[in-house]
């Protein structure tokens, strides 16, 4: 007699229940058939079912093994299914075309992808994180992982630590676990949401490395120019730009204007944002302004500016620029193609885009 699935009935199928230890029943509970050692409930082992509620148990189970990556044994215990049932719902999401799965060759690996961005941009380190099943969230968490690792790697005792502002530089400080003893450089005034913003960077990365900060108690854009000049020469921020020139590893993120995808565009006032997109604003790094080409932009706003000189920006003989997603590709590559970053962690989207003809 054939059994379910293609195997054959255990001849002890219709024996009676055993008997535990303690004289309780621990056989088949009733109505359950017992096939080649395997309990199977009659409800599961049927031909598949119609109706809305089947196709969503379906997609249901689907999206759980195929997009989370659970098991079957735990996607039954969620459902109350046996895994026979969630292997032939599998089967019948794939016939009926709920599951499309299409084979690909990859057409670079990250390694490939690294390789290839430095010798296209002149860069003495490049990381790249698979990206492809991230979301936004998770993608800077891994940007920040890997540029901790890049970070740790990097600097060494004495040297100076120079500090941008940013989600993804943040990312880097939830990274980062233990760093050489260097102090800690505040590069550009403060701006963006209390995390993130350049201030409270510097903090959290000095208590990292356990040597002394040099923040910029100073907001990124000055009311004006005199303002800014008035606010350069006070104490504690003339001492933080003396610092600049020592800066020996800057960690920064990239800012993009077109398309905006920058925390700066969201904090800056309208009246800004249309000074600066006139100007031809394509990245923001470091509190510096680029266009396309990689060329600092001059605007009315210059002369109000709260951050490190350009001159003195260029002087830093390491700066890691960790930005990712396909949407900064533009941004990314102007700041490469002006010099302004040697070493990179980005994200397999923007790698690829940034590996094309502009």
């Amino acid at each position: 007699m054939s059994g379910i699935d293609g195997e054959a009935e255990s001849p002890d199928a219709g024996a009676p229940e055993e008997t535990s230890s303690h004289g309780g029943a621990s056989g088949p509970r009733e109505g359950a058939v017992r096939t080649s050692d395997v309990m199977f409930d009659p409800e599961d082992v049927g031909e598949d079912d119609d109706g809305p509620d089947h196709d969503d148990l379906l997609l249901r189970v689907a999206e759980r093994y195929y997009f989370a990556r659970q098991s079957r044994v735990t996607i039954a215990e969620e459902f109350g299914i046996s895994r026979f049932r969630i292997a032939r719902l599998l089967d019948e999401a794939e016939r009926r075309g709920t599951v499309q799965i299409t084979l690909h060759r990859p057409r670079y690996g990250r390694r490939d992808l690294s390789t290839r961005l430095k010798a296209q941009y002149d860069l003495r380190h490049a990381a790249v994180v698979e990206s492809s099943h991230l979301t936004e969230a998770e993608m800077r968490e891994a940007l920040g992982r890997e540029g901790a690792r890049l970070l740790a790697g990097l600097l060494a005792d004495g040297d100076v630590l120079g500090v941008g502002w940013g989600r993804s530089v943040e990312a880097v400080a939830n990274a980062a676990t233990a760093l050489p003893r260097c102090p800690v450089v505040q590069m550009s005034g403060i701006t963006g949401p209390p995390s993130s913003n350049s201030m409270e960077l510097v903090r959290r990365f000095s208590a990292i490395t356990g040597a002394q900060p040099y923040p910029l108690y100073a907001p990124l854009i000055a009311p004006d120019s005199a303002t800014a000049r008035a606010l350069r020469r006070s104490h504690g921020i003339a001492e933080t730009f003396e610092q600049f020139r020592d800066i020996s590893v800057g960690l920064v993120t990239i800012g993009s204007w077109d398309p905006p995808n920058s925390l700066l565009h969201q904090f800056v006032s309208q009246d800004v944002r249309e000074v600066l997109t006139a100007a031809g604003l394509q990245a923001e790094v470091g509190g510096l302004f680029l266009d396309k080409e990689g060329k600092e932009i001059a605007t009315p706003l210059s002369g109000q500016l709260m951050s490190i000189p350009t001159e003195e920006f260029r002087a830093i003989p390491t700066v890691v620029a960790v930005a990712g997603h396909a949407s900064k590709a533009r941004a990314i590559r102007a700041v490469l193609r002006g010099g302004f970053a040697n070493a990179l962690v980005t994200d397999t989207a923007a790698a690829a885009a940034l590996l094309e003809d502009p």
